[in-house]
């Protein structure tokens, strides 16, 4: 696994792990040739010295060997190579720990095969990720007008945002009203982690405020879809606009343009 890994990676939930395809995309016979001919002597979990104590490779050594030439060799996309490494692992802690016979150990390999995992499926794995790019588009788009408690109508603008890219990344959406001011950001704590190819839907508007309603946002609004650039350490994130929609209030008809 990548030999920069830091400590704190390591610590992570025991959340339900996430399906994974069938058969791998690393049993395809092109893809597997084109990873093993990326490898690297001193590909392992933690590299050497100290690095290797505190990212030890225990029974992952050939799962992490095949994650670190799966990122260097470009053949597969973050999401896959990560969902592969997870696979491969599993597959160690049933061969080095049968169920029946090893059941306490077999499930704290899961655990730290769950851990590893996450460790990289992460913006920090998207930031070492090689030829990464960072992209995103926005689908269909909808709209909803609704009395809130007070009588206020309240406008609703939704969004597929797609993750166009080649690795996990994490974006926003922000609407604007037909001024260019800002009026609310979705999700509204915090952002939306997507797959490379995974889609979800983003809904900002006007009911969180207590000054912005469907009457005075204007004639027309804009949907932007913001990334998440991991190329920057910046703990707060390099928001970059990938996609714009700017849609009519009256008819909620959207057009596609530059991204500013």
């Amino acid at each position: 696994m990548l030999r920069v890994l830091p400590a704190a990676a390591l610590i992570a939930s025991t959340l339900a792990a996430p399906a994974l395809a069938d058969p791998r995309y690393r049993d395809n016979a092109v893809v597997s040739a084109s990873v093993l001919g990326a490898r690297e002597t001193l590909d392992a979990c933690g590299g050497r010295d100290v690095l290797d104590a505190i990212v030890p490779d225990g029974p992952f050594l050939e799962a992490c060997k095949f994650h670190d030439a799966c990122y260097r060799s470009g053949a597969l996309n973050q999401g896959v190579c990560d969902a592969d490494f997870l696979a491969d692992m599993r597959e160690a802690c049933d061969a080095t720990y049968p169920r029946a016979q090893a059941g306490g150990q077999h499930a704290a390999c899961e655990v730290a095969a769950y851990t590893y995992y996450r460790a990289v499926n992460s913006r920090f794995g998207s930031m070492l990720y090689p030829g990464g790019v960072t992209e995103g588009q926005f689908g269909a788009v909808s709209q909803s007008v609704s009395a809130g408690l007070n009588g206020t109508r309240h406008l609703e603008a939704c969004a597929e945002a797609r993750n166009a890219s080649n690795r996990k990344l994490r974006y926003l959406m922000t609407l604007h009203d037909a001024k260019g001011e800002w009026v609310a950001t979705a999700p509204g704590v915090s952002s939306l982690s997507l797959q490379p190819g995974e889609t979800k839907t983003l809904c900002a508007g006007t009911s969180l405020s207590w000054f912005r309603s469907a009457a005075n946002i204007g004639d027309a609004y804009a949907l932007t879809l913001k990334v998440d650039d991991p190329a920057t350490l910046n703990p707060f994130g390099d928001l970059i606009d990938v996609d714009r929609m700017d849609c009519e209030t009256a008819s909620g008809k959207c057009r596609r343009v530059a991204a500013r």
